[in-house]
């Protein structure tokens, strides 16, 4: 049979819900003031980074990266159409100044060599020959000319003769006129010899002088066979460091073709690449930092490639001090263009606490405690952040994350 419900029964029933709920909210309560003093706990100077508020000169950077490279390559061909005989030093060694590198096989070279001295004699020997023979010439046209001199005269004592004897009645003027024309007929012969003769003796040195000329040319392609053939045994013309080898011995190779590159060592460039999105901003003439090993080194952009590849523009960087010790062949390297610069001006260390954005909340030590500001930021680069306002010069800021305080106001640190 059914019994009534008492009323304390009903009411502890209608009260149990209330009870829980205040317990639950207590426990919130209490976890919350929990976690907020667990949030709020000091933090250790020593775990947080600290950078200290500078004022100076500021500058405004693109980054890019770069290679070292030898600021002059020398390419070494080969002087003659022959195969390589002997390889002496490998890629990548370095060398000093007139060491061997290769050496060529010069056996038909030299077989040239030797045919081209036997001609060279040959023409030699023309020269003289030419020479005597020209000589010879005009002692027989000067010969000729005193005999016809000669004849000359004995005509004129033959036309005087003529002339007496036609006064006196013992010649005819028919006779007269005969030893006439025969004298103008012998002075004409003499003319055209003397004529022959300075002809002969102003030709004389001209075609000396081409034969000369003939063998002078001989003799310059038989020097130049000659260094050509001293050439075979490839030397460094400078100290420096082989960046390629043709080492295939054997290999048949013609005049002018590569044997070696040689890079010098006693200066660097850089050649450098950004992404083009920066392409407008660089310039030449620009100032560089190229940094290695946490130092830097000043350049200047000297040249600009026009092509843009891989989404990249491609620039070479001139160094101040392209013979520094730092510089190492194909070593990586950043670049830093300098876009903008700024003067007397208000910065601080850049770190992993600066997440970009114009304003910016950050921590900043007053006394024992951190405490967080809204800063104002202006030029950024790799290095520094500009600050415009919320910090002063001597103040020390917080750059380590601390996204952990977000939330939080102040931080007390011991």
């Amino acid at each position: 049979m059914d019994r009534p419900i008492e009323n304390s029964t009903q009411r502890n029933r209608k009260l149990r819900p209330w009870l829980f709920g205040l317990i639950g909210i207590a426990l919130l309560v209490g976890a919350l003031f929990g976690l907020r003093k667990w949030i709020a706990r000091p933090v250790q100077l020593s775990d947080i980074a600290l950078a200290t508020v500078q004022k100076g000169d500021l500058e405004n950077t693109i980054s890019a990266t770069g290679l070292v490279k030898p600021s002059s390559e020398v390419l070494l061909t080969s002087p003659i159409s022959t195969r390589i005989k002997k390889v002496i030093l490998e890629n990548g060694s370095e060398v000093k100044a007139g060491e061997t590198i290769l050496e060529l096989d010069t056996e038909f070279a030299r077989l040239e060599y030797s045919k081209l001295q036997d001609e060279q004699k040959i023409a030699e020997n023309n020269v003289t020959r030419l020479r005597l023979n020209l000589e010879k010439d005009l002692r027989d046209i000067e010969l000729d000319d005193q005999i016809q001199n000669l004849q000359v005269q004995s005509l004129e004592a033959q036309l005087r003769d003529a002339q007496r004897l036609e006064q006196i009645g013992g010649a005819t003027k028919e006779e007269v006129e005969q030893a006439e024309q025969n004298l103008k007929i012998a002075r004409l012969q003499k003319q055209k010899l003397e004529n022959e003769l300075n002809f002969r003796k102003a030709s004389l040195n001209a075609d000396v002088r081409n034969e000369q000329l003939q063998s002078s040319i001989q003799q310059t392609t038989l020097n130049e066979l000659g260094k050509r053939i001293a050439l075979t045994k490839v030397k460094a013309p400078s100290s420096g460091v082989i960046t390629w080898l043709n080492n295939a011995l054997g290999t048949q190779v013609e005049e002018g073709a590569p044997l070696a590159r040689l890079a010098n060592l006693n200066s660097f460039s850089i050649d450098a690449t950004a992404s083009d999105i920066h392409a407008d901003k660089i310039k030449i003439g620009q100032s560089v930092n190229v940094r290695i090993n946490r130092n830097d080194l000043n350049g200047t952009i000297t040249q600009i490639l026009p092509a843009v590849e891989n989404n990249t523009v491609q620039f070479r960087v001139e160094l101040q001090e392209d013979s520094s010790e730092l510089l190492r062949p194909n070593m990586q390297v950043d670049v830093f263009i300098v876009n903008d610069k700024k003067l007397n001006t208000i910065y601080v260390r850049n770190g992993a606490g600066f997440k970009g954005g114009r304003l910016q909340k950050m921590f900043v030590l007053e006394g024992d405690q951190l405490v967080q500001r809204e800063l104002e930021v202006g030029l950024v680069n790799s290095d520094y952040v500009e600050i415009l306002s919320g910090a002063q010069p001597g103040e020390k800021i917080v750059i380590s994350d601390m996204r952990a305080y977000e939330n939080q106001s102040t931080i007390q640190v011991k």
